[in-house]
């Protein structure tokens, strides 16, 4: 190193923090402009590899993270909006598709005077961000903001490492090995939680001649390897599916990056017919992700089933579709959380109708069973109160919609609850051998006889079709309340039976209705959801 060498550090580190920064505030931006657009096309495109793959590539091309990109798909899988399968698609896909930010830096962030450019930019998007009332300005403010901001970080990282560059003696970095840049571009990229940054950085201290190309090269086969830690992270406590779609990424980074330390030379080789070193440095990174997907979609049905052997659920667990993955979204959350209400009721209705077979089940046996169905609703409240709901979702819609879940699964309890309790009043009613045990049990079945036997039934009741069973409740309490009062006038009914079967009417007719009302709730809000698809 030169004599007088001399570094302020702290010029490229502020300008990392801002580009970081700069990327936060472009991909909220573009998410409030944009993500719901965003979300259906994730969710609606990937019936096919190809298709899965595009869309992968340009919804992290637009929303400048291949993180949220990979937290929406967790959020899909996890709300079963896709399979393990279609869900690895779209991740092969982010990759490339956060290569985009190296192309625009490289095309426009070093040909271009970036002062002239930048302060505008920040003076305009922060006057909109801080003063605008509509919420829309506002977004498109810290949009112009984000961008101001992204490049005014590249000229600080420029200028500082183009001094570094003046300093530095020839051949100072030539004792380094390819693979020590790799392994510095995988520290990089995990501290920073950025491939992107590292991409900028990479891009400053190649333009300044602080570093050559093939070294650039390995420092972004070790930058893509890094940031496979945002998603390893995310897995960690997480569901099995969040698990195995991060497992995945893994691979398919792990074996993707291989391949281009391997072929690094041919891949620089074909890169550098773009002569500009810039251009050939994002292309390198554009070819070896390329040839990632290229390798592994034809494999990824294997790769998915693979994966699906491994992260097996808690056996003690008994919800079906509580994924953690689907919390990250609203949108999937309440997918999740309706099919696991649906998949409660299907399983109350299954136990209460037991409860009117011909041999009457004991006490403890409906009582093995009912501790599992509370175990579920438990389940069903401790994912809701994980929900991450922003404040005015918390306050709108779809605060509403999980109160109403959780009300609707309340009620399904509460019916379970009331059969345990008086499962031996029916019991002694059989002992008894009155007729009006018969007539108990025929209502009974008929009445659970009209009830869907599938989860997914369960919510397409339609109003009328509630009504009519509450009716039929109704008239069945009613019809045996006038045969318990006749037998008592017949003397056909021991007075110490008396008050067991009158009780024991009450209680059935409380648990049909508070079944009927956590039905209807989760109608309601299966219709209301199919209304606004429509």
């Amino acid at each position: 190193m030169m004599a007088g060498f001399e570094f302020d550090i702290w010029r490229p580190l502020a300008g990392l923090m801002i580009f970081l920064l700069a990327m936060r505030l472009i991909e909220s931006a573009i998410k409030a402009i944009a993500g719901a657009r965003i979300k259906q096309t994730i969710a609606a495109n990937t019936s096919q590899p190809l298709r899965g793959v595009l869309t992968g590539t340009i919804a992290t091309a637009l929303l400048q993270s291949s993180s949220l990109v990979g937290l929406l798909v967790l959020a899909f899988v996890g709300a079963r909006l896709m399979a393990l399968r279609q869900a690895l698609l779209i991740v092969f896909g982010a990759n490339l598709g956060t290569t985009a930010t190296g192309w625009l830096v490289a095309l426009l962030g070093f040909k271009l005077d970036l002062d002239a450019i930048s302060l505008p930019m920040i003076a305009l998007g922060g006057l909109l961000y801080s003063l605008a009332n509509y919420p829309k300005v506002r977004n498109y403010g810290e949009l112009g903001l984000g961008l101001g901001l992204l490049l005014l970080a590249l000229q600080f990282m420029k200028s500082a490492l183009g001094e570094m560059g003046d300093q530095i003696e020839p051949g100072l970095l030539e004792g380094f090995a390819l693979w020590q840049y790799a392994l510095f571009g995988i520290v990089a990229s995990a501290l920073m939680q950025s491939s992107s940054a590292v991409m900028v950085l990479t891009l400053s201290a190649i333009y300044s001649g602080v570093i050559d190309l093939p070294a650039g090269a390995a420092l972004m086969i070790g930058a893509d390897l890094g940031t496979t830690s945002t998603v390893m992270f995310g897995a960690i406590g997480g569901g099995a599916t969040k698990k195995r779609v991060a497992l995945g990424h893994v691979i398919f980074n792990l074996v993707t990056d291989l391949f281009a330390f391997v072929f690094i030379y041919p891949l620089l080789a074909i890169a550098a017919l773009l002569e500009d070193p810039l251009m050939a440095l994002v292309a390198f990174h554009s070819l070896f992700n390329l040839a990632g997907v290229i390798i592994w979609t034809p494999l990824v049905s294997q790769l998915a089933r693979a994966l699906e052997q491994r992260f097996r659920v808690p056996t003690d667990q008994v919800n079906r579709f509580l994924d953690p993955g689907a919390a990250e979204l609203p949108e999937s959350a309440l997918r999740a959380l309706a099919d696991e209400v649906g998949h409660l009721a299907q399983r109350i209705i299954e136990q209460n109708s037991g409860m009117f077979a011909p041999a009457v089940p004991t006490k403890d046996e409906f009582r093995a069973s009912y501790m599992k169905t509370k175990r579920l609703e438990a389940e069903i409240l401790q994912f809701a109160l994980t929900l991450r709901l922003d404040e005015k979702d918390k306050d709108q819609e779809t605060g509403g919609q999980v109160d109403r879940l959780l009300q609707s699964g309340r009620n399904l309890l509460l019916s379970s609850k009331l059969c345990k309790d008086n499962i031996n009043d029916l019991r002694h009613l059989a002992d008894y051998e009155s007729p009006l045990f018969e007539q108990v049990i025929t209502s009974q079945r008929e009445f659970y006889a009209q009830l869907p036997s599938s989860w997914q039934a369960v919510g397409e009741l339609e109003p009328g079709q509630i009504e009519g069973l509450i009716e039929q409740n109704r008239c069945s309490h009613d019809h045996l309340h006038d045969e318990i009062y006749e037998a008592i006038r017949n003397d056909d009914l021991p007075r110490k039976r008396v008050s067991t079967v009158l009780n024991l009417n009450r209680a059935i007719f409380n648990s049909n209705l508070s079944l009927l009302t956590g039905i209807a709730l989760l109608a309601q809000h299966t219709q209301k959801n199919r209304m606004m698809l429509v």
